[in-house]
């Protein structure tokens, strides 16, 4: 997890964005959930996938996999629970549970997952897990009923004041990248938003955010658990749940296909993977380290730095550290930048640039970083410049590898 990478995962997020440092389904509900225990939210990937499209997505050389399997029961009778959801957040392991309650999730790759239990009319659950290679888990929950106050979400009942924050809080959390034209929020009623008086604005979510990509081909259901923007920062966290669209023929397909190769490339998942893989150079990200002056940070004070100078194997095989002082600047090489960044920057007296710039500071010590690009610490970073520019519309699934671009067990 990281300030805001979101990223994908659960990212707890926070999006940043310095205007003078530039460079840098419908049928989840209708229901209002008012009463939802306090949820981690999920990030659930459905199974069925249209061929032409899943050809992006490769799983690489990965070997000693790993499995969890369990049950799941009622905390109240302990009766086994049937139909209960259950899979690694950001991924499209999942299953169902059968009428004995028993589930079983295979071919998971080593990393830093979060197992999510949910069905509803009962509490969800999370569990923060640390999966060696080849291990085999075992994990039983129970789960308790929640009540929930019910009823029905009438947009008439919205006035012209919601649907101003609506426009302000679609491009906080959606993006204003090209492929944010392309996406919808279907159900944006269940949205409530608040402000304070000295400029934070807040949104809740009173049921799960039903959302279609149609750039990407992904329909999401997220489940929005923290949003708040102040000045130039926006922090959110939020799981979401992505199912393969079906495409209509073989043109829309090679779209889809296209859209998300480019939204991965260059991406800040893109960036941790590559570094984690120690590729960073030949995938065409270049690194400088940023030391801070009296007013900040300035191009005048920094130097090339490489992976090997920023990560160091972790507490668990696996796993990484990173850490750095100051501030990262990580250019691609490999794409220019889209012509709404500048605007979204503020710096409209200038034409792309052939490079993406972006930015990075560390809240903490150091991150942990697994193979799949995932931050262990919540808020444990700030991205800025390009990194900050991409949201939601521009996400694609935690295990998507664009055709190519092998997922690689590498080991510290």
């Amino acid at each position: 997890m990281l300030d805001i990478f979101p990223l994908s995962r659960n990212l707890k997020h926070i999006n940043r964005y310095n205007r003078n440092q530039t460079d840098p389904i419908k049928s989840m509900s209708r229901f209002i959930f008012r009463a939802l225990p306090t949820l981690t939210i999920l990030l659930m990937f459905c199974i069925s996938v249209d061929e032409s499209v899943a050809a992006d997505t490769t799983q690489g050389k990965i070997s000693a996999v790993s499995e969890i399997n369990g049950r799941v029961v009622s905390a109240e009778t302990g009766e086994p629970l049937l139909g209960v959801h259950v899979f690694l957040s950001g991924t499209k392991i999942g299953a169902v549970t059968n009428s004995g309650g028993y589930y079983e999730l295979q071919s998971i790759p080593p990393g830093n997952y979060k197992l999510v239990v949910s069905i509803i009319g009962y509490g969800r659950v999370s569990k923060e897990l640390s999966i060696p290679e080849g291990q085999s888990l075992h994990e039983v929950f129970e789960l308790k009923p929640v009540v929930y106050e019910l009823g029905e979400i009438y947009a008439g009942n919205l006035d012209e004041k919601w649907q101003k924050y609506l426009d302000r809080f679609t491009p906080l959390f959606i993006g204003e990248s090209e492929f944010a034209d392309s996406v919808r929020i279907l159900n944006p009623e269940v949205l409530r938003f608040e402000t304070r008086w000295w400029g934070r604005f807040e949104a809740e979510a009173l049921a799960p955010l039903q959302i279609e990509n149609r750039a990407l081909g992904y329909r999401i259901i997220y489940y929005l658990d923290e949003f708040s923007h102040s000045g130039t920062r926006t922090r959110w966290d939020g799981e979401p749940l992505f199912m393969e669209m079906t495409p209509a023929d073989s043109a829309q397909a090679a779209y889809w296909k296209a859209n998300r190769r480019k939204a991965f490339m260059g991406s800040m998942r893109h960036f941790l993977i590559s570094l984690v893989q120690e590729s960073a150079e030949e995938e065409g990200f270049i690194l400088y380290n940023l030391r801070r002056e009296t007013y900040g940070y300035s191009g005048r004070n920094k130097y090339r730095t490489s992976s090997a100078r920023l990560l160091r194997p972790g507490d668990e095989g696996h796993f990484w550290k990173m850490r750095f002082s100051g501030q990262l600047e990580i250019v691609y090489s490999e794409a220019e930048e889209d012509p709404r960044y500048i605007e979204w920057a503020g710096d409209l007296y200038r034409g792309p640039n052939t490079v993406q710039t972006s930015y990075l500071e560390l809240n903490e010590r150091n991150i942990t970083v697994d193979p799949d690009g995932e931050v262990k610490e919540p808020y444990g970073a700030t991205r800025f410049g390009y990194f900050a520019f991409h949201r939601l519309a521009d996400e694609n699934p935690r295990e998507y590898r664009p055709e190519g671009f092998q997922r690689e067990l590498v080991s510290n």
